[in-house]
């Protein structure tokens, strides 16, 4: 098996299954070593690399001298030749929204930001007039009958955007922008009449601005969505997504990603539903750590001891591609592309607060609850008001119920204080997964607005968490940012934005912390330290190889490394051929993708 088109003859192999290395045991079935360059292990705190690698049957047998390999693997073993190139675990991008991802691939891209795929870059598209000729383009490009949808409206980029704005676009078609953030929508007003809005719905929330077709936060979440469920989750549409979403995945070299949220969409059974049938085959060269939406389960389960029974009950449906942690997702505050986290003092210079996801009386309520059930928690978490109500609400949690060993994750990590991390190291059972993007796309427009120059310089802060001793995370939240470890690794190394300003140079963390941030710490926040994230006997034979060492190259190339290829349990999957997908057992008749 060619893993790709230069000298390497075949870079992937298959592992094993055994718990004890002999070589008689070894000898019974085909054994596969892999030498011949840089093997970075990521075991330990600082950089390890190993000769070879024995595999067998998708576990890792043997890490280390290549003699003491062909000793064990014997005479008949498969040898692969890295030439050269490099090693690593499989990178883990522990917060994604596979279903949620695969909606938003179907709207036209209008973005701040350029994105590459492989069926078609989208330019980045900058300033009002550009974004409404962009609208105006798209619109005209649409066939006759069917609504108009678009994603990546971003207000310090594109201005102001209102209904009166969108019907000047069209005053028939229905359109919808969906906002970078994915928390907030704009209609025009045929839109709001195709999908039944009406004012007297939504009197005297605050979350909504009627007048100008504006939702967000729980209002567009529990209110809109709702309604144009069967435009944003098109049954039809969402499989093309899914398998989007898996030649991403797999273009950026991730072998293990978190859905950070099962059941977002509005309907668990849906969303297991959909991501059963596209991806959990051999055609998908990752696994899913599937994290269940805990906020939309307790609105719509009344009775708790059946919906703690439900998700105890979900690692019984496990398979290879589908694991179940024992973990469940909350949300604090508001999107932190929408301006929307809760902010400590003296918070947004122009003076509003942020909004809610939650309201932190019923936040408080559900971290006690499933922190007592014994669950590690995963919680959205954007500023620093909404990460001391965390700290403190699982601080009141501790004093009825100490643990049992969980874990409390914090998502995103926007904006935070020194102090805070101070506080997180000390507590000892909080960490971080955090989303670099935000840095790199953001920290310009906040330290020239809304944050402050110090604040939005420091956006991030992952310097403060290493100098503390906190164990963090790099994700992607895709479409928050390209899935592409490498690139998130590159932000953190290099604190570089878009325009290319270094902002904050001391919030930098080493280049092996960032390589942990997507491997072996990533796989921490997911619990799956023990099957997958390091290139150890035992673990699983997740592996990404790479045309050159992160560890060797200049830090500001590290995101020019080119991925060659992965592997998974075992099975090779080179880039640019074809992974010879199973039959998909999928018919959006029986997907019923409503919010309940």
């Amino acid at each position: 098996m060619v893993f790709l088109r230069s000298k390497i003859a075949s870079t992937l192999l298959a592992l094993a299954a055994a718990t004890v290395v002999s070589p008689s045991l070894l000898a019974a079935e085909p054994v596969t070593v892999i030498s011949g360059g840089d093997i970075l292990t990521m075991e330990g705190s600082s950089p390890r690399y190993a000769e070879a690698v024995v595999v067998k049957d998708g576990v890792i047998r043997f890490v280390g001298a290549k003699s003491e390999a062909m000793k064990l693997a014997g005479a008949k073993a498969r040898l692969f030749n890295l030439g050269g190139k490099t090693l690593m675990p499989g990178f883990v991008d522990a917060h994604m929204h596979p279903v949620q991802a695969a909606s938003m691939l179907a709207p036209q891209f209008i973005t701040p930001f350029d994105w590459k795929f492989p069926w078609g870059d989208a330019k980045a598209v900058r300033g009002s007039a550009a974004f409404m000729a962009k609208l105006k383009a798209s619109e005209a490009g649409t066939a006759d009958g069917l609504p108009l949808v678009v994603w990546g409206y971003l207000k310090p980029f594109h201005g102001d955007l209102n209904r009166a704005m969108l019907d000047k676009v069209s005053s028939t078609r229905p359109i919808i922008v969906w906002s970078y953030s994915a928390h907030e929508m704009y209609f025009n007003t045929a839109a709001l009449k195709a999908y039944g809005f009406t004012a007297e719905e939504v009197a005297g929330n605050k979350q909504v601005d009627f007048e100008n077709g504006f939702y967000r936060e729980a209002a567009m979440i529990e209110i809109a969505a709702p309604k144009i469920m069967s435009v944003l989750f098109d049954p039809k549409k969402i499989p093309t997504g899914l398998r989007r979403v898996r030649e991403l995945a797999h273009q950026g070299g991730v072998t293990t990603m978190g859905d950070m949220g099962t059941g977002s969409s509005g309907s668990l059974k849906n969303d297991l539903g959909v991501i059963t049938s596209i991806l959990d085959n051999d055609a998908s060269p990752f696994r899913m750590a599937l994290v269940p939406d805990a906020k939309t389960l307790d609105m719509q389960i009344k009775d708790k001891a059946k919906l703690v029974s439900m998700v105890k009950a979900l690692p019984d449906t496990s398979t290879a591609h589908k694991a179940f942690p024992k973990q469940v997702k909350l949300y604090a505050d508001g999107a932190f592309f929408a301006e929307a986290m809760r902010l400590e003092l003296p918070g947004y210079s122009d003076g509003h607060q942020g909004e809610w996801m939650m309201p932190p009386e019923r936040l408080e309520a559900l971290i006690g609850q499933w922190w007592k059930e014994g669950y590690d928690i995963h919680i959205h978490c954007n500023g620093s008001e909404a990460l001391t109500l965390i700290l403190d609400s699982l601080d009141k949690a501790m004093t009825v119920h100490t643990g049992k060993g969980q874990r409390l994750v914090i998502e995103h990590f926007g904006v935070s204080t020194p102090e805070q991390s101070k506080r997180i190291a000390r507590m000892g059972n909080v960490f971080i997964s955090a989303n670099p993007y935000y840095h790199y796309s953001m920290s310009d427009a906040y330290s020239n607005g809304s944050l402050g120059a110090k604040a939005g310089a420091e956006i991030v802060r992952l310097g403060s968490l290493a100098e503390n001793g906190v164990k963090f995370a790099l994700h992607s939240d895709f479409t928050m940012a390209p899935m592409e470890p490498l690139f998130l690794a590159w932000i953190a190394v290099n604190r570089v934005n878009a325009v290319g300003n270094q902002l904050a140079p001391q919030e930098r963390v080493s280049v092996y912390n960032a390589l942990q941030g997507v491997t072996i710490n990533a796989a921490y926040m997911l619990r799956l330290e023990n099957l997958t994230g390091s290139i150890a006997v035992g673990k699983k034979a997740d592996f990404v190889l790479l045309d050159q060492n992160p560890m060797k190259v200049d830090p500001m190339k590290i995101k020019d490394i080119e991925v060659l290829g992965t592997m998974f349990e075992g099975k090779p999957y080179p880039l640019h051929q074809d992974a010879s997908p199973l039959p998909e057992k999928y018919d959006p008749a029986n997907i019923h993708l409503d919010i309940h």
